[in-house]
């Protein structure tokens, strides 16, 4: 492949690189101080937690479907791992693969439902979202207990340099979700069952059990990714995954994955989530509210989803 045919293939995903660093650019003008090496490292842990969740959401959306219950899937990964630690480190040994084989359990419910039942993937998700709120809220009595362990806060806010080891664990994690996706049997199915489920089961794909796959997947991803930020505000509190939910759709999207399902690469993912945590940084240099912030992921929503549609008719 020659630099040409390469630009041309991965024309949407540059472009979206690029308007990160731009916004980068514009935000270090606007205000002073935003590219010293401590707000960078904080800038990459905030972009390792929001990668984690859009590295999840693209197993759905890339099969047709999409999981917005990240932010109760999320706030429980956090409650376990301090709920079973209460900060003793020697603890993480079985802590951790619980909080994975939850979210990963939480997923499949979702999967379940959409797959086997035949609900459709929004009410799905937003019903198990208020199911996942219910349980959390009932068995904290609105309090969560326990604390997380040093070593999740360090890895969650340590770093090398101006860059957070949180990052650098996304990046080591999203080696294994890009190789997953582009050279595994398994990625093909997820984009030949985003593409046309009659399709991929004349094919001999068995259709449900990928579908389930995705949102096992997310599920525990957002799990990780809220104990790990627990581990970076060392502290917990309800609620405390609202943001991501809509974050991680426009992440993906703004990364050129159709939202329709079948096209799109988890590289552009990866960017969007550069796109998104300084587009925050922007609307917070210059003043703008939470819900500026709000209107802006509605409008990014909205244009990708135009954006995905048109790719999908000219395909």
């Amino acid at each position: 492949m020659t630099a040409k045919q390469f630009v041309k293939k991965n024309s949407s995903i540059i472009a979206t690189f690029v308007i990160a660093f731009l916004l980068l650019i514009i935000v270090s003008i606007v205000k002073v101080g935003y590219s010293s090496p401590a707000n960078l490292k904080v800038l990459s842990i905030s972009i390792g937690v929001l990668g984690l969740t859009a590295l999840g959401q693209t197993f759905p959306i890339l099969i047709g479907g999409m999981d917005l219950s990240i932010p109760w899937v999320f706030c429980i990964g956090g409650y376990l791992c301090a709920a079973l630690t209460n900060g003793d480190n020697t603890k993480l040994i079985y802590a951790v693969p619980i909080v994975l084989i939850v979210g990963l359990l939480m997923g499949a419910f979702n999967g379940i439902g959409i797959a086997y039942v035949g609900i459709a993937p929004v009410i799905m998700t937003m019903a198990s979202n208020i199911i996942f709120q219910g349980l959390l809220v009932g068995i904290t009595e609105g309090t969560p207990g326990g604390s997380i362990p040093k070593a999740i806060k360090s890895l969650a806010s340590g770093g090398v340099g101006f860059i957070g080891t949180l990052f650098l664990f996304w990046l080591l994690v999203s080696l294994a979700a890009w190789f997953t996706l582009s050279k595994s049997p398994y990625g093909r199915k997820i984009y030949a069952v985003g593409n046309s489920e009659t399709c991929s089961m004349f094919s001999g794909i068995n259709v449900k059990l990928t579908k389930l796959s995705a949102y096992a997947i997310c599920g525990m991803m957002a799990a990780l990714a809220g104990m790990l930020y627990a581990g970076k505000l060392s502290q917990l509190y309800l609620g405390m995954g609202d943001t991501y939910q809509m974050a991680s759709v426009s992440a993906v999207a703004i990364g050129g994955v159709s939202l329709i399902g079948g096209s799109g690469s988890y590289i552009g993912t990866m960017a969007g989530c550069f796109v998104i945590v300084i587009l925050e940084g922007f609307l917070a240099a210059m003043n703008f509210s939470q819900g500026v912030q709000k209107i802006v992921y509605g409008v990014v929503l909205l244009f990708a989803v135009l954006i995905s549609s048109k790719r999908k008719i000219s395909r």
